[in-house]
């Protein structure tokens, strides 16, 4: 069933005529998908207030709603109802509603990705595809279903925001590890980490295992580069979508990143051989508008980001196929 946009162009040339311009200040297109009306509320929120940063022409395909229902405001804000919409009418859509000439970025908001015709047509020629891989989903099928269309279509300009999140993490671990502690990284014997959602803690884990070349060996463990096991725990607690505490440790020592209260600062300390004082790490730009804007700024794939999308892959594939 196709799209009548005919009522939207009127539209749009009418709001043309109010604002009295013959262009958009727009820079770029962000088609924004879901089925959920709830993650769909989320989505508006967030993006209205990139769009309040970087003018951008918004076209929203709502398939929670029929056909029928359309919004137009603003000239640059564009929601259809799209619900049984197949993926040759929703690619006609973005590209007799999008900015001539300008990138697209898509933000898919839905699961089933693997499979789903609509996510692959919408995905060609973008510039950027934005997936939230924890809001989909707070276990780990929407990530297992990320990684399965990755290795099949390796040059998806992809970024995903559960990925974007570890940054303050990922520096803790850096700041853990900097100077006389940096042999310590060789003996480590445990990793636990406390989260919300999954995607997140299997990324921290995907990156630590490819920036050191640990290989799952079992559900619960990796064998680091000279065979030693490095046993790791996922713990579910908190909010979605947040680490609450990383603990790596050696034999001789432990080191702790933990979330303080006001989820704006990570309390750094460490234990035995290479104890210190506790530190403070400030959070910056932890909102989801923050991160979509760097997704959209991050361009093609980021080879780190490639090597733990693949770790954390080769992770669940372990789960999966133990008895």
């Amino acid at each position: 069933m196709a799209l009548d946009l005919q009522p939207v162009i009127e539209r749009l040339s009418e709001s043309h005529r109010e604002r009295g311009t013959e262009a958009s200040v727009a820079t770029m297109t962000i088609v924004v998908f879901f089925e959920d009306p709830e993650l769909g509320e989320l989505a508006r929120e967030r993006i209205r207030t990139l769009a309040g940063k970087h003018p951008s022409r918004v076209i929203v395909l709502d398939g929670s709603q029929s056909l029928q229902p359309y919004r137009v405001e603003n000239f640059d804000w564009i929601e259809l109802g799209v619900a049984g919409s197949d993926a040759q009418v929703l690619r006609s859509a973005v590209c007799t509603l999008r900015l001539p000439e300008a990138p697209v970025v898509l933000a898919w908001i839905a699961p089933g990705i693997d499979d789903d015709p609509r996510f692959s047509m919408l995905c060609e020629n973008v510039q950027t595809v934005v997936y939230n891989s924890s809001l989909v989903d707070t276990g780990h099928t929407a990530l297992c279903e990320l990684v399965d269309y990755v290795e099949a279509h390796s040059d998806l300009p992809l970024a995903d925001i559960a990925y974007l999140r570890l940054a303050p993490w990922q520096e803790c671990v850096a700041i853990f590890f900097d100077g006389g502690a940096a042999g310590e990284l060789a003996q480590l014997q445990q990793i636990e980490i406390t989260c919300g959602s999954e995607p997140e803690a299997y990324y921290l884990l995907g990156w630590l295992a490819s920036r050191l070349q640990w290989k799952p060996a079992t559900p619960g463990a990796f064998l680091n580069s000279s065979g030693k096991r490095v046993a790791f725990e996922i713990r579910r607690d908190g909010p979605p979508r947040r680490i609450l505490r990383v603990r790596l440790a050696s034999a001789q020592s432990s080191f702790t990143a933990e979330l303080d209260a006001d989820e704006q600062t990570i309390l750094l300390s460490a234990g035995g051989s290479s104890a210190h004082a506790p530190r403070y790490r400030r959070i910056d730009n932890v909102g989801i508008p923050a991160l979509v804007e760097r997704a959209i700024l991050w361009g093609r794939n980021d080879r780190i980001f490639q090597e733990a999308l693949a770790a954390a892959g080769d992770i669940l594939a372990t789960a999966r196929t133990s008895p």
